[in-house]
């Protein structure tokens, strides 16, 4: 059997984190304390997964959840980055294309406003994929039904983010998120043990 009591405890208080920061950053003067909370929520939770991977000789949780932090978090910079310096550029043109640099200016930053757009949404799109794929993974190690409904309420409320019942099946994931690390049992059957019993 192995302890997964810590795994179980920063699990629940980073997943807290993350829904708390993830869905009040909209409040003024609230948004980059905020998004400090959500990403420490996002640090604990990697860190429960790698300590619940390394006990149960499985990274994938882990692997996935840092690919969908990655994706979310740093293409998203990126993207950002892209669409300020294509707004600057705009900016710099006083939005008039008579002159040819001006002009040639002009679509470089329309240019890059639409590139950040469309990181924007790469990221969204494989940071979903990575999330859904990460608990299901859970799922499978734990046996915790609620991180494969985490999965499903992520997936379907992705696919429907243009509506506000996306939002609203987005939230009920990560409720569903934090009953799941508070369900999880402080000790579980390790993968060796499992291997030499049915090797028997």
């Amino acid at each position: 059997m192995v302890e997964l009591r810590s795994e179980r405890n920063l699990g629940l208080i980073g997943s807290v984190l993350v829904l708390v920061g993830s869905f009040t950053g909209i409040i003024p003067y609230w948004g980059m304390v905020a998004g400090g909370l959500s990403l420490v929520g996002e640090i604990l939770v990697l860190i429960a997964l790698k300590g619940l991977g390394d006990k149960l000789k499985d990274d994938r949780p882990f692997r996935y959840y840092l690919y969908s932090v990655i994706a979310t978090i740093g293409i998203a910079v990126i993207a950002i980055i892209f669409m300020v310096v294509g707004i600057v550029a705009m900016a710099s043109t006083g939005m008039t294309f008579n002159e040819t640099p001006e002009q040639v200016l002009g679509a470089l930053g329309i240019g890059m406003i639409f590139l950040g757009m469309a990181l924007i949404l790469a990221a969204v799109v494989v940071g979903i994929y990575y999330a859904v794929k990460t608990w299901r993974a859970t799922y499978e190690l734990t046996g915790v039904e609620e991180f494969d409904k985490t999965a499903t309420f992520i997936k379907w409320g992705a696919i429907t983010a243009i509506l506000l019942v996306g939002i609203v099946l987005l939230f009920i994931a990560a409720i569903y998120q934090i009953i799941a690390f508070a369900k999880l049992p402080e000790e579980l059957e390790g993968k060796p043990q499992t291997e030499t019993i049915n090797a028997l």
